[in-house]
């Protein structure tokens, strides 16, 4: 009898089922963009009593590895979410409103600064949750309780918000590990419906690929593209690192999955003394030319996945980028309300900034 996939008893498939599934499958293709009807399906009966399975034989697969202890301390980390609430009403900027702008004012050629830098990094937050027009709504009603000196319009928000220059603090040690890792955000917010219903074929995504510290789970660096142009995911992990030794971060350690299995990489990583936690991928063969890669190639096929897992601590990485992506798309989501590409790709990058300052506050 098939073990399920999804749970541990045995079951039979109803074979009414099978039979439903089988014709949606059917009438299913890649072009016309009928893999949702299966999604629905699927998702209807995992989540009553039937379950898609796989036949495993007679043993289910075992977790490898050490088991997860959660010893995160709940209270602590309960008051650091509650304090990033805090975050989005801090005022204390307001005080040295007429100081900031002096300074930023001192030798402009042109019309002088009427709103502080603060103010416009503090609406560039909220604008995560709320339209420009909002925004200045938002503002307008800071001012009629003289929270702020005065409120700027919602072009003046929009034009100041956009020459943002995004900026990630970095740890002050002088050392940092890094691992890199790309995901993908929406161009619209339209909805699957919509675009499978009135759409001319698929929009492109816009590929972010960012750096961050799996340790300290500290964002590092972050690069935006459309899909299918700008660099690989390890010419920007590679420029990434650049970055960090120019501004004098000496990087301990560098995680990557099997995108990552790059010759120059390897190279770069070596002569850098970096050490790596690159997966090699599975087809790889051992090419005997002493490079860095080929080493690695060796330790791997030598070890095994499971053992060379564990010495380099791979399973890191998913703390490092993994963990930050999702959080960034549960928090903000993952479509964007700006109409021009160039805004598309700064408002993107925005919403890791965000996310970057609202984990490090009130340690800013």
């Amino acid at each position: 009898m098939p073990r399920c996939a999804l749970g541990q008893s045995n079951f039979a498939p109803d074979p009414n089922l099978v039979t439903v599934f089988s014709i949606i499958v059917s009438n299913s293709s890649v072009n016309s963009n009928r893999f949702s009807d299966i999604f629905i399906f699927l998702d209807m009966y995992i989540f009553t009593d039937i379950c898609i399975y796989k036949d495993y034989g007679d043993e289910m697969m075992e977790r490898w590895g050490d088991e997860f202890i959660d010893n995160r301390n709940w209270s602590e980390y309960n008051e650091k979410l509650v304090v990033r609430g805090e975050f989005l009403l801090d005022m204390e900027w307001v005080k040295s409103w007429d100081k900031e702008l002096e300074k930023m004012n001192e030798g402009k050629m042109g019309a002088p600064f009427e709103y502080p830098e603060s103010l416009i990094k503090l609406q560039a937050v909220w604008h995560q949750w709320i339209d420009y027009r909002g925004l200045e709504g938002v503002t307008r009603k800071l001012a009629n309780h003289d929270l702020v000196p005065k409120c700027n319009d919602f072009s003046t928000i929009n034009r100041r918000v956009n020459e943002i220059e995004i900026d990630f603090k970095l740890p002050e040690s002088g050392s940092v590990c890094a691992s890199t890792d790309g995901s993908g955000m929406k161009m619209s917010n339209g909805g699957e419906y919509r675009e499978r219903k009135y759409g001319k074929g698929r929009k492109k995504y816009i590929k972010v690929t960012i750096t961050a510290d799996p340790k300290k789970r500290k964002l590092l660096g972050c690069d935006v593209s459309i899909e299918g142009e700008g660099d690989s995911e390890p010419d920007v992990a590679k420029k990434h690192m650049e970055e960090l030794k120019r501004k004098g971060k000496k990087i301990r350690k560098f995680w990557g999955d099997g995108a990552f299995d790059s010759k120059d990489l390897f190279d770069f990583l070596e002569r850098n003394e970096i050490k790596s936690a690159v997966k090699i991928r599975d087809n790889s063969t051992i090419k005997n030319d002493g490079s860095a890669r080929d080493k690695e190639v060796i330790d791997y096929k030598k070890k095994g996945y499971k053992k060379w897992a564990k010495e380099r601590e791979y399973g890191l990485r998913w703390i490092g980028t993994e963990g930050i992506f999702s959080a960034v798309k549960r928090k903000f989501g993952e479509n964007v309300r700006a109409t021009k590409i160039e805004n598309m790709m700064k408002e993107v990058k925005m919403k890791f900034w965000v996310y970057d300052l609202m984990s490090d506050y009130p340690f800013l």
